[in-house]
């Protein structure tokens, strides 16, 4: 049996359908007016809230991208990430990034595969004998770059901090034997002094 449209119906779904949809803006519009941080942090967060970083960190950044290019023979693809992890390491351990930088570049030339004859590995020389005890290499990988300027920037502050003296902290932290004859810390600073 057909009944046929019932227009008092269709009325009825049409002014629910407008009056539903209009309190639904009117919520929003309260919410946002309340809350106005929420908006903003929703629509951040569908852009890529890790993208974003303040202006201080973009600064660092880009001085340690000039400073790899000029120094390292690093891919264009290779250079944002490692600058990043620079900068984000470095200043979680209140340490010059450009320091952090030209460390890299004596160590590695910013190679995270690099390897010594004395057992460094990656592109801060992690001295794998040495860190053993402190580091448990099974679960972290001394080839990953994070893993490793994160160990690296953990050792380099540590010395920092221990001797108060940038010069005493790079020669603890290349294990120099001889001090005097050790070309290592006037490379890093002359490195690290370049503009």
């Amino acid at each position: 049996m057909f009944v046929g449209l019932n227009s008092s119906f269709l009325i009825h779904l049409v002014r629910h359908t407008a009056v539903n949809k209009f309190l639904i803006l009117v919520a929003v519009l309260v919410l946002i007016s309340i809350y106005p941080s929420t908006i903003s942090i929703m629509s951040a967060r569908k852009v890529g809230l890790a993208d974003f970083i303040s202006e201080e960190q973009y600064q660092h950044e880009r001085k340690v991208k000039n400073l790899l290019k000029r120094h390292a023979d690093i891919s264009p693809d290779d250079l944002q990430r490692l600058a990043r992890c620079i900068v984000k390491n470095a200043m979680s351990k209140k340490l010059d990034p450009r320091l952090v930088a030209a460390v890299i570049v004596v160590e590695s030339r910013g190679n995270p595969t690099a390897m010594s004859s004395s057992k460094s590995v990656g592109l801060m020389q992690i001295h794998v004998p040495t860190w053993a005890s402190e580091v448990d290499f099974t679960e972290k990988n001394p080839f990953d770059p994070e893993v490793n300027i994160d160990i690296g920037t953990d050792i380099l502050a540590s010395y920092i901090n221990r001797s108060k003296d940038l010069e005493s902290a790079l020669f603890a932290y290349v294990g120099a034997e001889d001090p005097a004859t050790s070309q290592y810390v006037s490379k890093v600073l002359e490195i690290y002094g370049s503009h």
